[in-house]
């Protein structure tokens, strides 16, 4: 046989092979899932953080609700799984990721029977380090963490097994070993803390079903304080309990909101506030306790927006909860939305339409990625699961109040909370009440919103006629999706007055009528914001918010191209100018940093405080460059612009009387 035909037969034969573990593998990967209710966690944990280890051994009990050869759950690859012992201690075959990435496999000696009940004790070790743990390890530090300078171990890390992920819930408990001085934090009710030797052992009981086994570890500092009818335990290092203090009296408000608006969360009046590292700012926190990051704490004031998110968790995460994934976007939804409500409440309707407007912007920077529904495929917790999911999610909430009413929708929310309570809940449910409550069949709006990609965009055009009693307004809306339908507003403006009449949308136009008894002004579309649409004005925001990230996080290059693409849409908007400026001033690129400065200037200087700031961006240039004088007429502009907004005016006069020096390595506040 020549070399050429061993080289073709063998090719043959290896994709022959490799058909077969493909098919084998594809085979396994989406096996039948057996029903099985978990009834009952007991983990315990030895934290070692000096080599950034644990040591735990999770005891599960379920119930199989038909017969079972084996069990499978997501595990992380981070921890290394050595033994799996029945209830009577014999050992168990077991292997990791023969299903899936990220799985654990546990074979039972025997078939067991439906309806039966059984104990599997899963012992294993491992970290998060990214040096130890490099060839292992998970991208994802926002979830998982062990260092002697703070620890967290949540949920979504996956540190204990999970059968199915952010749905099954259940009564926990949780004994943690650590070195003296740390203090661990868990869901529920906390166990007299047992001293041995060098080590303490913290125990927490959560007999309400929870998404278990998350906790924070630190040096705490911790002070309770009684506020109103609410018991808030604080956690805090350093000298910041008085911060605490003030975020504490802050979340009891927000408690009394939400309390009175939907009815008692399964915490009830016992919370916990607890610093954590930055890194966890997207993290909700766990039942009854309310995270705080390091900087929101050195803030001059409490971070009513991040607060208010979070704490809606204690509602829609904690005490009611989602029976699949695909209904993730009733729990991020609702606690955006829940916390958009809150700012309206407190700081009156501007506020509450400007977060809507925020939300809007949050919803489209990403909102092309996946369907609503889907969103988890977009990674948990991540900056595009934010936008599709929680974003989008709390504007088809508002969309849904649009249509239905206040009234109707808050008393729909209300009963859709005290009916699942307990229980989970779901969007089928929820829909079923919001056709209940409405009169009206709505499968249209959530298949349309929630499981499709793609928003509106909408134009109008129309013509005025003269009649006997006034003005009539004739004309059309038209969008570019044929399929989307959806009732709109269209109001004419007339000597400051607006009339409105709402349309059915559908197809790619639609036509409408309007009288009014003196000459039209203008014609608004939605004039009170009730659709998610794309238009050029929220792109530019879109593109702004999108450049603002990568600003954030370092990304200088792509940052700039964001915000590029937003003066293409928009030339005139002085706060991307702004923005723009700030990354060439980061980058000592000084004459670009000037001219985008200037260009802010020649804007539409929107917010007002864009002035201030630019004089004294623009003195400190000058500064840089030797031209003492030039950069003293721009801190005088600064002064005599009278606004003080986030400290200009102290700022201003502080380099009027000394000049400014910067390092070329400097990276500014």
């Amino acid at each position: 046989m020549s070399m050429k035909t061993t080289a073709v037969a063998g090719l043959a034969l290896l994709m022959a092979i490799t058909g077969m573990v493909s098919e084998i593998f594809a085979n396994n990967r989406v096996p039948p899932v057996p029903r099985i209710e978990i009834r009952d966690y007991r983990i315990e944990a030895t934290l070692i953080p000096d080599v950034h280890e644990l040591e735990a051994a999770a005891a599960i009990t379920f119930k199989s609700l038909e017969p079972i050869d084996s069990i499978t759950f997501d595990m992380s690859d981070n921890l290394s799984v050595h033994r799996v012992l029945d209830s009577e201690g014999v050992e168990l075959d077991f292997d990791r990721n023969s299903t899936s990435p990220g799985s654990l496999t546990v074979r039972f000696s025997r078939t067991l029977a439906g309806g039966s009940t059984a104990t599997i004790r899963i012992q294993y070790r491992g970290g998060f380090d990214r040096d130890r743990f490099s060839r292992i390890y998970s991208r994802d530090d926002s979830s998982a963490y062990i260092g002697m300078e703070g620890t967290y171990l949540l949920y979504s890390a996956k540190w204990i097994p999970i059968l199915r992920f952010l749905t099954d819930r259940a009564p926990t408990s949780l004994e943690v070993t650590v070195p003296l001085g740390m203090t661990v934090i868990g869901a529920g009710v906390q166990s007299p803390v047992v001293t041995k030797g060098i080590h303490e052992v913290f125990g927490w009981t959560a007999k309400t079903p929870v998404l278990p086994g998350s906790i924070v570890a630190g040096n705490y500092s911790q002070k309770r304080l009684n506020i109103e009818d609410y018991r808030i335990d604080c956690y805090s290092s350093g000298q910041k309990l008085d911060s605490m203090q003030k975020a504490a009296e802050t979340a009891v408000r927000i408690l009394d909101f939400y309390h009175k608006a939907y009815g008692p969360p399964a915490a009830g009046r016992s919370f916990r506030l607890v610093e954590v590292d930055d890194r966890l700012s997207k993290q909700p926190g766990m039942m009854g306790t309310i995270f705080v990051t390091r900087s929101e704490l050195a803030r001059p004031t409490p971070p009513v927006r991040e607060l208010a998110r979070r704490i809606a968790y204690q509602w829609w995460q904690e005490t009611v909860g989602i029976r699949d994934t695909g209904d993730l976007w009733l729990v991020d939804g609702m606690a955006y939305m829940s916390a958009a409500e809150y700012m309206g409440k407190v700081e009156g309707p501007e506020a509450y339409k400007e977060e809507i407007e925020n939300l809007a912007v949050l919803a489209l920077k990403f909102e092309k990625k996946s369907a609503v529904r889907v969103g988890l495929d977009l990674g948990y917790l991540t900056d595009e699961y934010e936008s599709v999911v929680a974003g989008k999610g709390a504007w088809i909430l508002n969309m849904l109040r649009g249509l239905m009413g206040d009234a109707e929708f808050n008393t729909m929310v209300r009963q859709y909370f005290h009916s699942h309570a307990g229980k989970a809940g779901g969007s089928s449910a929820f829909q079923k009440l919001a056709e209940s409550a409405h009169g009206k069949e709505l499968g249209w709006f959530f298949t349309q919103w929630v499981d499709t990609v793609g928003v509106p965009e909408l134009e109008t055009d129309y013509v005025v006629f003269k009649t006997a009693t006034g003005f009539r307004v004739s004309g059309t809306v038209k969008q570019d999706r044929d399929l989307f339908r959806m009732p709109v507003e269209v109001g004419v403006v007339a000597d400051g007055k607006q009339e409105t009449k709402t349309i059915e949308l559908k197809g790619k136009s639609t036509s409408f009528d309007l009288n009014s008894r003196t000459m039209p002004k203008q014609v608004v579309l939605d004039p009170n914001n009730k659709i998610l649409r794309d238009s050029k004005e929220l792109q530019t925001s879109v593109q702004l918010s999108i450049g603002n990230d990568l600003k954030e996080s370092g990304s200088f290059v792509e940052a700039i191209r964001a915000y590029e693409r937003a003066l293409d849409l928009n030339p005139h908007r002085s706060l991307v100018h702004f923005r723009l400026a700030e990354v060439f001033y980061e980058q000592f690129n000084l004459q670009s940093a000037a001219n985008s400065f200037r260009d802010a200037l020649n804007g539409d200087k929107d917010p007002k405080w864009i002035e201030v700031w630019c004089y004294i961006y623009l003195g400190k240039i000058y500064d840089i460059l030797g031209q003492r004088q030039r950069a003293m007429a721009e801190y005088t502009k600064a002064v005599n612009t009278k606004d003080d907004t986030f400290g200009a005016q102290a700022e201003a006069s502080k380099w009027l009387a000394a000049p400014f020096t910067r390092e070329r390595t400097a990276i500014q506040d």
